[in-house]
């Protein structure tokens, strides 16, 4: 990146330049060519050409500069649909779309009026700073680490609909803030994690009672009506699945790839969330309370009756799941008292537990399984402390599932 010529400027001398004709550029001088033109587009050398050369140079950088703007085109309307479409999914109480754009137009103005790229780094560290506080001072820690990850996301979809002089300079700005964003935050986030940690303790302290049988109940002739080849309502499948699996309505309903590994265990590929996890894998083998083909074959049900949308859809818009089967599932949920939808994760790590033998409760902790399970991780791939928030129900029946033979150990 070349950050030693101010890019106002050069935007200003180009953007002259580009509606030059042919003719135009013949009828100039030498001197007038070296300056006016050859100069500004950066042609090596050109102060020993001859005016032919110039004239031959100058037209070729011309027309490779028109036509990467044109072919630029398409990119940048994909990166403002991506932009409009974040603003219409917004459900935060400070948008990202909000922050995002701020953080970008100084990141903008930086990018025009910086003379290198140590002094331009050097004038991002207080928007970092300001942007890392504020987050933390308005949200909870797992909200900070996603919320951190689709600022990110925002920005460069920013960069991406940027118009192409000015597009390599701004994606590394981008990448240095979000590289700060990310250091800035890791001293503070021990404490917020701890804080986190303490408060979802407390939650723990006072678990809801809830009754499973007959949740449970349901489940299993739903899936033997699958079986039998009946056709259950598609909630009944889908709450069948969430349970089974303890995966989340988003994996269930668009994201989750699922293959049979075993006779009560699925590989899962498309985790909806890795709670800020960078790099973090994303698929993994899963324990299921229920036959593994059945809940293979309710997914597939789910698939033929329509109830499942594209993955891509659902990375452009988060909650297209949610508008196209939340109502649905949620009063489908409105008989299992004391339990919604989400809480199945919840009910799925409990009874997973409770089926482990004892002996192999004695090797391991309890944090650990359910970590694993659900697929919790930090930015490093190791356990996070998120399971925790799922230890909140006191499963008044749970010896119900006794009958289960989940193979956990």
């Amino acid at each position: 990146m070349q950050a030693t010529i101010r890019l106002t400027n050069l935007l200003d001398t180009i953007a002259d330049l580009l509606p030059l004709t042919h003719d135009e550029l013949t009828q100039m001088t030498s001197k007038q060519i070296r300056d006016k033109v050859a100069k500004p587009l950066g042609i090596p050398g050109h102060y020993k050409l001859k005016k032919a050369e110039l004239i031959e140079q100058s037209w070729k950088e011309l027309e490779n500069a028109r036509a990467y703007l044109h072919t630029s085109e398409v990119e940048r309307s994909q990166g403002k649909q991506a932009l409009e479409q974040l603003k219409k999914n917004e459900d935060y109480q400070i948008p990202i779309s909000e922050i995002a754009s701020k953080t970008y137009s100084r990141l903008l103005e930086i990018a025009k009026t910086g003379n290198t790229l140590a002094d331009m780094k050097e004038s991002i560290n207080p928007i970092v700073a300001s942007v890392a506080r504020a987050e933390m001072r308005e949200y909870e820690f797992s909200t900070v680490k996603s919320r951190r990850n689709q600022i990110k996301d925002a920005l460069y979809q920013m960069v991406a609909s940027e118009i192409p002089l000015l597009k390599e300079t701004i994606e590394v700005l981008v990448s240095y803030f979000y590289s700060q964003l990310l250091s800035f935050q890791k001293e503070d986030s021990v404490q917020l994690s701890k804080s986190y940690r303490k408060a979802v303790k407390g939650k723990n302290r006072d678990k809801t009672p809830i009754s499973i049988a007959q949740l449970v109940n349901d489940c299993l002739l739903t899936l033997d009506e699958l079986t039998a080849e009946k056709e259950p309502h598609w909630t009944s499948v889908s709450i069948a699945f969430a349970l089974g699996t303890g995966r989340r309505m988003v994996e269930v309903h668009a994201l989750g790839e699922f293959e049979v590994t075993g006779e009560y265990q699925l590989h899962f590929k498309g985790q909806a969330k890795t709670r800020g996890a960078d790099g973090a894998a994303d698929e993994y083998d899963i324990p299921t309370l229920f036959p593994a083909k059945q809940l293979l074959a309710a997914l597939e049900y789910l698939e033929r009756e329509g109830r499942r949308i594209d993955g891509d859809e659902q990375k452009r818009d988060r909650l297209a799941t949610n508008r196209a089967f939340g109502m649905a599932n949620s009063r489908a949920m409105e008989k299992y008292q004391g339990i919604n939808y989400k809480g199945l994760r919840a009910i799925y790590a409990e009874c997973l537990w409770y089926l482990m033998p004892s002996s192999t409760k004695i090797k391991t902790e309890k944090h650990s399984l359910y970590s694993e399970w659900l697929g919790h991780l930090d930015k490093e791939g190791r356990l996070d402390a998120t399971f925790m928030s799922y230890m909140v129900y006191h499963i008044t029946d749970i010896d119900c599932i006794k009958t289960l033979s989940v193979a956990t150990d």
